[in-house]
């Protein structure tokens, strides 16, 4: 199975209606599209089910209600009045009497007061105009007519970006309320989807989930998925990094696509620790205060890599650090600050780290003894 065909062997029937490609293979298909489904059910016979599903939703969604134009109706009944006015040469001593209620009141702007009979020849061509007239209905109506296209909606994306020295705090369409940490970025769809909330998170936030039981909150990042309906959570997901979800409220499940697909659950005061790049997955319990400590303006270090002090440095202040030397393998530090200066901050590491340092406007450099 090729790579796109493996992206789409957890589809559901949602997923397959939103699938521009299933959409053109359901209203306008052509031979790549043909081989592709056909090959693709081949491999997914568990699929077939939601296929057939989904392809009855797509029909019903291209399907627009049919109306008569109103200049159509308007030039029938004007074709009936021109052809009545040609039998009534001659004849200019007999009434006629419109079907139309507009008819009427045309005729009696034009006709008030004359007084005419109604002929044979009048009931025979007003009858076959009638009748032409029900069957352009009929036709327009119930016959079947040709697929309508799908009109494709561009599809509008908020994006919230908190760059290096600088927290935001977001209330988003649904009431949900996000904090986005310093170097990271939040992507949506524009007051979301009719139904599901996604979003897609570089970086760190903490969440305070609005309950909404028919649109189910997804947090992606990277191949994680971490789905809830009213709870609070922080995730971590920084580049390089282990992902860690903490989950302080209510219950969410993670689906993560590693080496095999798997999902579960977490329950109140559990976290999650996933290594992406050795495709580990644990479950771990956490300090709260030590979670949400960037929240309230507070770095904690607990036994921390030089390398990650390196980034949260970077993004809590908005700076560039460099090291003039390879600082040691096994170098880890551990300290809180809580709404310190940068260079306080380098200067109470500095004593365990054993570390010189300068600052020249938004670069620092940090010399290893």
């Amino acid at each position: 199975m090729n790579t796109d065909s493996m992206c789409k062997k957890d589809y559901t029937v949602e997923d397959f209606v939103l699938d521009p490609e299933f959409q053109k293979w359901v209203l306008y298909p052509d031979t790549p599209t043909k081989i592709y489904w056909e090959a693709y059910v081949a491999e997914n016979p568990g699929k077939h089910k939601d296929m057939v599903q989904a392809r009855k939703l797509v029909l019903n969604m291209s399907r627009k209600e049919r109306k008569v134009d109103q200049e159509f109706v308007e030039a029938t009944w004007n074709n009936i009045e021109q052809a009545l006015n040609k039998i009534q040469v001659g004849e200019r001593n007999k009434k006629v009497i419109p079907l139309d209620s507009s008819g009427t009141l045309r005729k009696f702007e034009k006709e008030t007061g004359r007084d005419y009979n109604r002929s044979t020849q009048f009931y025979r061509l007003v009858g076959i105009l009638v009748l032409t007239f029900s069957l352009s209905l009929i036709v327009n109506l119930f016959l079947p007519q040709p697929a309508t296209r799908l009109a494709e909606l561009p599809v509008v994306y908020e994006e919230h970006i908190a760059p290096p020295g600088v927290k935001s705090n977001l209330t988003l369409h649904d009431g949900s309320k996000v904090i986005l940490n310093s170097g990271s970025s939040l992507r949506y769809i524009k007051n979301f989807e009719p139904h599901q909330r996604v979003l897609e998170l570089q970086g760190e936030a903490y969440f305070e989930v609005a309950e909404d039981k028919s649109r189910p909150f997804k947090v992606k990042t990277g191949p994680v998925t971490t789905t809830a309906l009213g709870t609070s959570f922080n995730i971590k997901a920084f580049e390089n990094e282990p992902l860690d979800i903490s989950l302080f409220t209510g219950l969410v499940a993670v689906d993560f696509d590693l080496m095999s697909s798997q999902n579960t659950r977490l329950d109140k005061g559990q976290g999650m620790q996933i290594n992406l790049a050795r495709e580990e997955v644990k479950k771990v319990t956490f300090d709260a205060q030590k979670v949400l400590a960037w929240t309230k303006k507070t770095i904690v270090f607990d036994h921390t890599s030089m390398n990650e002090i390196k980034r949260v440095l970077e993004n809590w202040y908005g700076v560039k650090i460099r090291f003039a030397n390879v600082p040691r393998n096994d170098l880890e530090l551990s300290g809180k600050f809580q709404d310190q200066t940068l260079e306080n901050v380098l200067e109470g590491l500095s004593y365990s780290a054993r570390f010189n340092f300068r600052i020249d406007k938004d670069q620092v450099i940090l010399n290893f003894n």
